[in-house]
């Protein structure tokens, strides 16, 4: 049986940078890998003095963004996954920081036996292992909640490397039993 978790950034992560301009823990615009084309290669985001030293290892605002120990085990596990690269800038502190801005699939994951809100909200997010397949990092195309989920597998590795400010909350899997 397979395992699956919902990543999330920790916004209440204590002495954490913030951007200039965008509220890093505000809500994020969400881009998928059919827009990469729409997307520079390489993006330059500058940080706020105001902010603290603490970088989180996975960011969702104002795009999904993940740092380069996360960029790697994301890589790992998912072959088609789109990396485009975003330098963040502290000019006060001549710092740079590196993430990359990740483009996942979206896929129709969730379990016909999902119940619903009036608002078409899920009661509880139920995934459909028949319809996961292979795939350990991805997006859910059938549901309002556009946080990534991911496979134990990759959530184990990412723990082993000690992140920073990254939550898992674990989701059911539905196999039609």
């Amino acid at each position: 049986m397979k395992q699956y978790f919902i990543m999330r950034q920790d916004r209440d992560l204590s002495g954490s940078i913030r951007l200039r301009n965008f509220n890093i823990c505000g809500k994020g615009h969400l881009f998928h890998k059919n827009d990469a084309d729409r997307i520079n290669q390489t993006t330059v985001l500058y940080l706020s003095p105001e902010g603290g030293e603490t970088a989180w290892d996975f960011i969702q605002s104002p795009v999904n963004m993940a740092s380069a120990m996360l960029y790697h085990v994301l890589d790992m596990y998912e072959d088609g996954l789109i990396f485009k690269k975003v330098s963040l800038i502290h000019k006060e502190k001549d710092q740079e920081l590196l993430y990359y801005q990740v483009l996942m699939d979206e896929i129709e994951a969730l379990s016909d036996r999902v119940e619903r809100y009036p608002d078409q909200t899920e009661k509880q997010i139920l995934l459909d292992g028949d319809k996961i397949g292979e795939h350990k990092v991805f997006l859910m195309a059938d549901s309002r909640m556009k946080d990534p989920i991911i496979h134990v597998d990759v959530a184990e590795s990412i723990l082993r490397r000690n992140p920073i400010g990254v939550l898992f909350q674990e989701v059911e899997v539905d196999y039609g039993r």
